[in-house]
């Protein structure tokens, strides 16, 4: 009976769910897609998503409240979590056929990511850490561009100052910056703007769309704040989008 349910509920999202437009290249293409974790004694499935594409070139925003397994799904997404069943094509490349480091050699190539906390080495200045993000891309390290970069985000007078001697808003700016330096097809932000007062947060997301735009790439953010989602033509709900809140009474845990 458990599983004649979730069998109706799943058809019922697959056929809602907002997918690419039939005909145009697609960035990402999720089918079947299930992530689960052991929690003592119990195994609890913390994403399960029946298909889902981003055409490539769009801007998507995800939203869902903390602990809804929206960062698990960019995880997935960026090669960071493998998970246990399921197809991921991201950039034209299934996932699941890569080994661990050729994930990692993949993700340097196509993708850009921004985490929550920023990830800037503390003992380097913003124009190293852009530097740093060309480093482990297809892209040989260039200062002229990294410098360009940071005008780009507003920051060309803090080229030489660490992340301890900037803001949170400038650090932030410094990690968009730096996902942009390796050229990527693609961005993923982890919650972007968790740190930030609702102006700057509104600033920041107006500046990553539109260096995504004049850099060719497309961008998929989630995040919890409804102003943020606001900002964003396409947006979907993760609790609407993972099946696994549509069978589940509660379903916390997950990041």
């Amino acid at each position: 009976m458990m599983n004649d349910e979730r069998a109706r509920i799943g058809s019922r999202l697959t056929r809602s769910l907002p997918m690419g437009n039939v005909g145009l290249p697609v960035i990402i293409e999720v089918k079947d897609l299930v992530v689960e974790y052991d929690i003592g004694n119990s195994r609890f499935t913390a994403v399960d998503i029946p298909a889902w594409s981003v055409d490539k070139g769009a801007q998507v925003a995800i939203f869902g409240p903390s602990g809804c397994g929206k960062s698990t799904l960019l995880h997935v997404l960026a090669g960071l979590l493998t998970p246990n069943r399921g197809k991921v094509n991201v950039c034209g490349q299934d996932l699941g056929q890569l080994s661990e480091s050729n994930r990692d050699h993949f993700r340097a190539r196509h993708i850009g990511y921004i985490f929550q906390d920023f990830n800037l080495l503390q003992g380097y200045t913003a124009v190293e850490n852009v530097l740093l993000g060309m480093t482990f891309s297809r892209q040989r390290p260039d200062r002229r561009h990294a410098q360009e970069l940071l005008t780009r985000v507003g920051l060309s007078h803090r080229d030489k100052h660490r992340p301890s001697e900037m803001s949170i808003g400038e650090r932030q700016r410094v990690a968009i910056a730096r996902a942009l330096a390796g050229k990527p097809e693609l961005i993923l932000a982890d919650e972007p703007t968790g740190s930030l007062d609702p102006f700057h947060a509104r600033e920041v997301v107006k500046l990553l769309g539109a260096a995504c735009r004049e850099h060719g790439c497309s961008l998929v953010v989630v995040s919890h704040d409804q102003g943020v989602v606001g900002a964003f033509d396409s947006s979907v709900a993760f609790m609407e989008l993972n099946r696994a809140f549509a069978t589940a009474p509660s379903a916390g845990g997950a990041a």
